[in-house]
């Protein structure tokens, strides 16, 4: 028994080994290719541990799209500047200082500038020209000899505003000169004047809170003196530690073709960096009238007569001017004329028939400060 079951197992086993080396892969020559039977063979321990490891990830080099090229943090500079094409329109007025004269306390000499001022304001209404008055002590000569010559001029289309000189002081604070500002906005209220833009607030301290507060929404004839109040790492290159405003009464922005664009301000502490938001707006300064030629020759311009000198280096400067305006934005410019020796009326004369081949060629439009400001904040192209 034990016979049979041994030779029925052996039987088994052939039956089975024949059955398995039949499925074998062989070779061209019918010998089984033992290589293909180990390279099929399962192998469970190996196939456990690859299992078991992380596979590589590779990183993927950055895309780097070639029109993006690292750019610089802006600076106060570099926000100033654009890429004008040179074909803008150029708002130009005569900005007149009316200051430093005893006007409020001497009748002769008031009178005296009155009549100055109509006889300069007939000369310019001849060219269809038109000033801009930021006034000071001449207000308080209309009020005290009863002549209203800035109303009367207002009324025949120039413009009238303060020039308060009220940032230079020593411990000039904020509410010092929004009180000054809103005492001489008072003053020329009660002679029929209503007005928001001033000159002289140039200050350490935050001039430009000062003029919210004063009532003061547009501010021209900015100088150097004015950096003081600026955050010390927006202080621009050609900054000094200016003594008073008159030792700093450099035009800024310093560059002349940097000038030609007005631009809205938040607060003293970055004034020079463009606000969409802000509420005040500076139009930069423009050139000296009557120091012209030494203002271009970097000399400090003092009180001086209007000279031919003055008239060339206005001849000079306008193409500059007009190459650095914009159609695509608004661009103004002005003459700065502090009021002084009465100057000749031929030379005067001269320049505005200079000014009036770029009015009758289109690119200069005359204007006033608060015109100005109006164009600006209606202009969607700002």
């Amino acid at each position: 028994m034990k016979h049979t079951k041994m030779i029925t197992l052996l039987s088994l086993l052939v039956v089975f080994l024949w059955s398995a080396s039949c499925s074998l892969p062989k070779t061209d020559s019918g010998v089984v290719d033992t290589a293909a039977v180990a390279a099929n063979v399962p192998d469970p321990i190996g196939n456990a541990l690859q299992a078991a490891q992380e596979p590589a990830v590779q990183t993927p080099e950055p895309t780097v799209l070639p029109e993006e090229k690292a750019t610089a943090a802006p600076t106060a500079e570099s926000i100033l500047q654009t890429e004008p094409d040179g074909k803008g329109i150029v708002q130009f007025t005569v900005v007149l200082h009316l200051e430093g004269w005893d006007d409020g306390e001497k009748e002769i000499s008031f009178r005296k500038h009155a009549e100055q001022l109509r006889a300069y304001a007939a000369l310019f209404e001849r060219y269809g020209a038109k000033m801009t008055l930021e006034s000071k002590e001449i207000i308080d000569g209309c009020i005290n000899w009863e002549d209203n010559v800035l109303l009367e001029l207002s009324e025949r289309g120039h413009a009238v505003g303060i020039h308060a000189d009220a940032g230079g002081e020593p411990g000039a604070s904020v509410r010092s000169i929004a009180k000054t500002l809103n005492e001489m906005r008072e003053k020329l209220s009660s002679l029929g004047i209503e007005t928001n833009f001033a000159s002289g607030t140039a200050s350490k301290a935050n001039w430009v809170k000062a003029c919210k507060q004063g009532g003061i929404d547009t501010v021209s004839c900015m100088v150097a003196y004015g950096l003081w109040s600026l955050n010390p790492s927006l202080r621009p290159d050609g900054f000094e530690p200016y003594q008073n405003p008159s030792d700093g009464h450099a035009p800024y922005p310093f560059a002349l073709e940097d000038r030609v664009q007005p631009w809205l301000m938040a607060d003293g502490s970055n004034w020079i960096v463009p606000d969409p938001d802000g509420t005040v707006l500076l139009i930069p300064s423009g050139l000296s009238l009557n120091g012209a030629s030494e203002e271009l020759n970097g000399e400090r311009v003092h009180e001086s007569e209007l000279t031919q000198a003055d008239i060339d280096a206005w001849r000079e400067v306008l193409p500059r001017v007009i190459a650095a305006s914009d159609s695509k934005g608004v661009n103004t410019f002005y003459a700065v004329w502090s009021f002084g020796k009465a100057l000749d009326m031929d030379l005067l004369e001269e320049w505005l028939r200079l000014i009036n081949e770029y009015v009758q060629a289109g690119s200069i439009r005359w204007s006033t400060i608060p015109q100005m400001a109006e164009f600006y904040r209606n202009s969607p192209e700002r």
